[in-house]
């Protein structure tokens, strides 16, 4: 097979998964922009909006944890196409029945929605780690760039709604129609089966680009029916690597506006700006993640990664200025912004394993957004938000140390493990 087939196959794959990983932000974001308009016509008390929340990662906790099975016996292709029907089908149904106050089945679709939705999540992770490898150079981090511009592009798209007087039914309709037309057309892209389908039979003679990569080559031997990423040591380490970075950046989510808030007197607006400068930061320094990677390697990163979110943390806790705030929270930001998509690119070193190490990695580092924040709004109760920050220190302190589990296979290695 040329060359050249090679590497266009790969960059329409690439091309392809970074279509998929922006309509899955701009879906999700498009929920979350909604949600104040949602509850005013509910007339829902803060309690009841979190039964909402919590259904929706209910789901989302399920599909993870099957995820790595579903992957691997559908491929990333299959359960993707599955994953956006179902989206597409039950978002805007459970905003139908909200919007007519059918309560209990709206819940039930957002439960099924969730589950479509985190199965989805790790299927575009998997296929996103096979186009990576295939290209020979590091993407993840601009296709979680592009997730996260799909999220921001949808908090816009709402607030016109809102302006407009849009209901939230016709909305959420309109998006996910929008999602699933583009979606014909970007999912041919990716190839049939698994990653390790996909890369054996399709890439022969990928070219290695300038970082050190395991060679995508034929013959790489499918593990037995009893393995499990569970009990690898170093898929578990990669895993809270990108759960501590997951963490630090669910954390700013939910709770940076309000810490800033209540412990810096920031007005309700500022408070919302820094959260946007943090996430402005995140972005930018995932498009520039590529070079970084090629230049500094994931082990330099992770580590100078920690380091920043460390430091950002001591500016926004300890120094009780507003531009330290602002400061810290670029500083955050930048900091946490690649350890998921390394993460992700870490567990996909062993060609054999890829799909089943992306999916656990992927279902650990997704705890921490569904399950963190809740740890830090406890100790926010009884401590104050700023002061509930420092274990986000201590989760950086881990990667630091830990970050060489992460670093690239040498060069002819079929795995990292």
């Amino acid at each position: 097979m040329p060359r050249s087939f090679d590497n266009r196959f790969a960059a329409r794959w690439t091309s392809g998964v970074l279509v998929i990983f922006a309509l899955l932000g701009f879906g999700f974001g498009s929920w979350l922009g909604r949600i104040p308009a949602l509850r005013d016509h509910l007339g829902a008390s803060t309690l009841e909006m979190s039964w909402f929340g919590l259904s929706l990662a209910l789901g989302s906790l399920t599909g993870l944890v099957f995820s790595g099975r579903t992957v691997s016996w559908l491929g990333p292709r299959r359960t993707l196409v599955i994953g956006i029907i179902g989206q597409t089908l039950m978002l805007p149904t459970a905003a139908t029945l909200f919007w007519v106050d059918a309560t209990a089945p709206a819940i039930a679709c957002l439960v099924v929605y969730g589950l479509m939705f985190g199965t989805s999540d790790v299927a575009m992770n998997v296929s996103g780690a096979g186009a990576e490898r295939a290209l020979g150079k590091p993407r993840m981090p601009l296709l979680h760039a592009a997730y996260s511009l799909g999220s921001v592009s949808a908090m816009g798209v709402s607030a016109i709604s809102e302006s407009a007087g849009i209901i939230v039914p016709v909305h959420l309709g309109a998006t996910y129609a929008l999602i699933l037309i583009v979606s014909i057309f970007a999912l041919p892209n990716l190839p049939r089966g698994n990653f390790e389908d996909s890369a054996s039979e399709s890439l022969p003679n990928v070219h290695t680009g300038p970082i050190p990569v395991a060679p995508v080559t034929g013959g790489v031997p499918t593990p037995g029916a009893r393995y499990s990423p569970w009990r690898e040591p170093r898929i578990l380490v990669i895993g809270l690597i990108a759960m501590s970075m997951a963490l630090a950046e669910g954390t700013a989510s939910d709770w940076l506006p309000l810490a800033l808030a209540d412990g810096r007197g920031f007005a309700n607006e500022s408070a919302a700006l820094t959260l946007g400068v943090f996430f402005v930061s995140m972005t930018l320094v995932r498009i520039a993640g590529s070079w970084l990677l090629i230049r500094f390697g994931r082990v330099r990163v992770l580590r100078g990664g920690a380091i920043l979110v460390i430091i950002g943390l001591v500016f926004v806790i300890l120094v009780p200025f507003a531009w330290a705030s602002v400061v810290g929270a670029v500083l955050w930001g930048v900091g946490c912004s690649l350890g998921f998509p390394v993460g992700i690119s870490a567990a996909a070193d062993n060609q054999a394993t890829a799909t089943r190490d992306v999916a656990a990695v992927s279902a650990i580092a997704y705890t921490a957004f569904l399950l963190g924040p809740m740890g830090i709004g406890f100790l926010g109760e009884h401590l104050g938000l700023l002061q509930a920050f420092w274990p986000l220190a201590a989760f950086s302190v881990f990667v630091f140390i830990m970050a060489r589990a992460a670093r690239e296979p040498r060069q002819g290695s079929g795995s990292a493990h």
